[in-house]
């Protein structure tokens, strides 16, 4: 039975127009010889979407249109390194085709893909992967000799043109070109239009604002109306409120700006005799009973947040809850769970090594995660790390 083929119109919806380019047969073509060598175990129609997006990685490269360039170049500022997990070798160069990046292109697929069905996670090492990139590499090679520039991606986003052409370039920036989608796919259609510029898309978890700031100038997207929008004043009196809370919160821990409660009753004193909130049911939280341990973190700007049932995952000297073997089965799930750890105690966490125990779920990885650790949080959590 011959495996059904990828058409133009599915080619299309990776692309910000619907009439067909010159050299839009050459790649739909190409997706068709990818996909018909592709043996990953992934429901049929994710290998149809990979087999484009590594046709469509080829046609950013040799057009310039510049999503490719725009990952690697905020990773490298970010991180030191071009990609995540992957080390790049002697004969990679950043602005042509690598193994590498397709290595990096098929787990971002099968990771969106898997935590969409079944909430796993994929050893970026998995043997399946290389060995499917040796395969598309090869294929790509002769491709890049050959294939034509799609001339209509050409230095695409160097400026918005008109307002209709500006919300085209930014509806398909935010969730539908081969990097972004796979991150939307769960959301997409529930997302409306002034939310894209609040919600962090792609690999990297990038606001709209940085993905147009790396691929053209601030400049010549100044007018786009949203898309620089600084964030919200915060009104006076909670400023104040949040100061007297961090004032309050460090005056009583003796300079301390974290700590960890262990159970209801110490997350009450705590609330009543060093934050000096009102000792009654309005304010002592007491929704909180059923939880077994609390985190109190505090900023000046912010006043403080809360965490709960993750003090065991912990290894910061000053708590006396860190279970090291519970950590070692858990401490992955703050870095891929939502919800589970407030953005700004993760980020803290990951900055001061407080994690160590973090591991992929099969008890692998503990050295590729704790070197991707933040790249980790970003890619899997999205709006619930980087989302204000």
């Amino acid at each position: 039975m011959n495996r059904p083929q990828i058409y133009a119109n599915e080619w299309l919806k990776l692309h910000p127009y619907t009439s067909i380019q010159p050299s839009d047969s050459y790649f739909v073509n190409l997706s068709n010889e990818l996909y018909r060598a592709c043996t990953l175990a992934l429901p049929d129609s994710f290998r149809k979407k990979l087999s484009m997006y590594i046709a469509a990685y080829l046609e950013d490269q040799i057009s310039g249109l510049g999503l490719w360039q725009s990952f690697t170049t905020e990773h490298k500022r970010l991180y030191g390194k071009y990609l995540p997990f992957y080390a790049v070798s002697s004969d990679y160069i950043a602005d042509e085709i690598n193994e590498e990046d397709i290595r990096f292109i098929i787990w971002n697929t099968w990771q969106k893909v898997s935590s969409l069905h079944e909430h796993a996670y994929i050893n970026p090492n998995n043997p399946s992967i290389k060995k499917q990139a040796e395969i598309f590499y090869a294929i790509l090679e002769k491709a890049y000799e050959e294939a034509p520039e799609n001339e209509t991606l050409s230095e695409y986003f160097s400026h918005p043109g008109s307002k209709m052409e500006a919300d085209r370039k930014l509806t398909w920036l935010f969730g539908h070109t081969y990097l972004t989608e796979p991150s939307m796919l769960p959301y997409i259609e529930q997302i409306a239009p002034n939310d894209r510029f609040i919600i962090p898309v792609g690999p990297l978890a990038l606001f709209l604002h940085e993905w147009i700031s790396l691929l053209s100038t601030p400049e010549a997207w100044k007018d786009i109306t949203g898309l620089f929008t600084p964030a919200p004043e915060v009104p006076e009196e909670v400023r104040n409120k949040n100061k007297e809370i961090y004032h309050n919160f460090v005056h009583g821990t003796d300079g301390k700006k974290i700590v960890y409660l262990n159970g209801y009753g110490e997350l009450r004193r705590f609330l009543v005799e060093v934050l000096k909130w009102q000792d009654d049911d309005n304010h002592t939280l007491p929704q909180m009973k059923a939880h077994r341990n609390f985190i109190l973190m505090t900023e000046p700007e912010k006043g403080v947040l809360l965490a709960k049932d993750i003090c065991e995952y912990i290894a910061d000297k000053e708590n006396p809850l860190y279970n090291q073997e519970l950590a070692q089965r858990n401490a992955f799930r703050l870095l891929t769970e939502e919800t589970l750890c407030p953005p700004d105690l993760l980020t803290y966490c990951i900055q001061n090594n407080f994690i160590p125990d973090a591991q992929l779920p099969e008890g692998q990885e503990k050295e590729l995660v704790q070197q991707n650790a933040d790249f980790i949080a970003r890619h899997s959590l999205l709006y619930y790390y980087r989302g204000d």
